[in-house]
């Protein structure tokens, strides 16, 4: 094993693309900003564990053992989501708490309470909520609004993208239109999205499964289904 010592806003090379740059260090806990090309998946260990191990059982899986057990065909059963460790949630909480203020700031403006943030290097670029009611603009989603309140950018490789709901095709074609590596979300338990198509397109998708975002936008649904029916073109 190769040991580096490194402080705060220095970084490491590995390899010709990866580049690994010490973002905070608060007490015994450092805060790191990978940048790695988009076909290379960047996991914590237990993290990485975890994905491997459901991916073993799930090969090891023969097609009698699923009767009866799922309401569609197997071809499309999707894995359960490995448990994230706390040191993961931690890493991306601020940024999804930033998201949640917007979220919270579009609820108190009358709108849909979705909220988004652009992160670089542990830095918010930008940060946006859903406008449409309060604009009346069908296209002011979120993550559009945050995309234009941070401006143009030379380049997104290096970005990622936070929202407090898993964003739909609007939102995921700007993704990839701007080719942004990796998008974070609150939670997709009200609203399924478009994460297959995002991960078609190699982009990386973290779901924090946050009881927080599930709770503002599950309240929302329930007292005005109207407007959430046509936030997302039902």
């Amino acid at each position: 094993m190769l040991v580096l010592a490194r402080q705060r806003d220095e970084t490491i090379m590995i390899g010709d693309q990866i580049e690994v740059t010490v973002v905070d260090i608060r007490g015994d806990k450092v805060r790191l900003g990978i940048n790695a090309p988009k076909d290379i998946a960047v996991h914590r260990k237990e993290v990485y564990d975890a994905i491997r191990r459901e991916n073993q059982l799930a090969a090891q899986m023969r097609p009698e053992d699923l009767t009866g057990q799922f309401s569609r065909p197997p071809s499309v059963m999707k894995l359960h989501k490995p448990e994230l460790s706390n040191a993961e949630i931690s890493l991306h909480q601020p940024f999804l708490d930033a998201a949640i203020e917007e979220a919270n700031a579009g609820l108190a403006e009358g709108g849909l309470p979705i909220g988004s943030v652009l992160v670089r290097h542990g830095n918010i670029i930008g940060r946006g909520h859903n406008r449409r009611v309060q604009r009346n603009d069908p296209m002011a989603h979120a993550e559009i609004d945050c995309l234009t309140n941070a401006g143009r950018q030379q380049t997104y490789a290096d970005t990622v993208l936070y929202s407090t709901l898993m964003p739909c095709f609007l939102c995921s074609g700007a993704v990839v239109q701007f080719g942004i590596p990796k998008v974070v979300v609150g939670e997709s338990i009200n609203f399924a999205g478009t994460p297959d198509f995002l991960r078609s397109k190699k982009v990386q998708i973290l779901d924090l499964n946050d009881p927080t975002c599930i709770r503002i936008m599950g309240d929302f649904i329930k007292a005005h289904p109207q407007l959430w029916h046509e936030d997302i073109g039902k």
